[in-house]
C-alpha cells in the first residue's frame, strides 16, 4: 500500500490527549485516546469530545490551547501528550487549567460488585499492590474472543488510565471505551472492582448489549446459578 500523502503520513495512529472543560475550574481534565482509523476528521473529533466530556455547555464546537487560547481547527494540529480546552459556541475562558488538581475522594464504604458466574481461585484475586490481568469483550460482538489485558499497578491508580489502556487494546466501533461491565451488565465503578482473570465487556457511549459472551469463557470456569446459590 502506498504511503499516505501529506501530513497524515507523519501522524501517529493513536494520540493520547488531556482535555479540559471551558471555564470549569474544578474539572481536572480527562484523558482521551484518539485513534486515526476511527477519528478521521475534525468533526468526528468534536463528536468524540462531546460524548467523552459531557460538559454543561452541551456539544463541543471549538478546541483551544490552554495557555494562550489559540483555536485548533485541524486534526493534524493536535499532538499526542498535549492538553487542550473543549468549548461550545461560547468564547474561550482564561483559567489556569494546567494547575487544576482533582479533589481528594471522600472515604466511603465500597460494596463488592457481583461478577459473572466464574469460579476464580483465591490466588488469582488482585490485591491493591499487584497488577491485574483481565479479559475484555467488545460490546455486542460475540464473534470476537476477549482481549487479554495486563494492567500495571501504576495504571490501576486511575480509572481513566485503565479505560485509556483498554481503549488501546479493544476495537470499539463507537470510539473510546467509557465504561466496563460484568457479563451480566453490572457497571464497574473503579479499579477496586477489577479482579484478575475475570471477564468484562468494554462499552463506549452506547448502551450495554446483552449477548452470549460466556461462550468464550472456559467451561471449567462456569457454574450454574443453582449451584452458586447452594454454595
Amino acid at each position: 500500500m502506498p504511503p499516505l500523502p501529506g501530513r497524515l503520513a507523519s501522524q501517529p495512529p493513536t494520540k493520547t490527549i488531556i482535555v479540559y472543560r471551558n471555564g470549569d475550574a474544578f474539572f481536572p481534565g480527562r484523558k482521551l485516546v484518539v485513534k486515526q482509523r476511527q477519528v478521521t476528521t475534525f468533526d468526528s473529533l468534536l463528536t468524540l469530545l462531546t460524548s467523552g466530556l459531557e460538559a454543561s455547555f452541551g456539544a463541543v464546537r471549538n478546541v483551544y490551547t490552554p495557555r494562550g487560547g489559540h483555536k485548533v481547527s485541524e486534526l493534524e494540529e493536535m499532538r499526542t501528550g498535549e492538553r487542550y480546552v473543549a468549548a461550545g459556541a461560547e468564547r474561550f475562558k482564561r483559567l489556569s487549567y494546567l494547575l487544576i488538581t482533582p479533589e481528594p475522594k471522600k472515604k466511603e464504604e465500597i460494596k463488592p460488585v457481583t461478577h459473572s458466574r466464574i469460579v476464580v481461585p483465591a490466588r488469582c484475586l488482585r490485591s491493591n499492590k499487584d497488577s491485574c490481568t483481565i479479559n475484555v469483550f467488545t460490546n455486542g460482538d460475540v464473534f470476537v474472543p476477549p482481549a487479554r489485558i495486563l494492567i500495571p499497578k501504576f495504571t490501576l491508580s486511575s480509572w481513566e488510565n485503565v479505560l485509556a489502556l483498554v481503549t488501546e487494546k479493544v476495537e470499539l466501533r463507537t470510539g473510546a471505551v467509557h465504561r466496563l461491565f460484568s457479563l451480566e451488565g453490572r457497571p464497574l465503578r473503579g479499579p477496586e472492582d477489577l479482579r484478575s482473570h475475570q471477564y468484562y465487556v468494554a462499552v463506549g457511549a452506547e448502551r450495554f448489549r446483552v449477548k452470549a459472551y460466556s461462550q468464550w469463557v472456559p467451561c471449567t470456569a462456569l457454574i450454574r446459578e443453582d449451584q452458586a446459590a447452594q454454595g
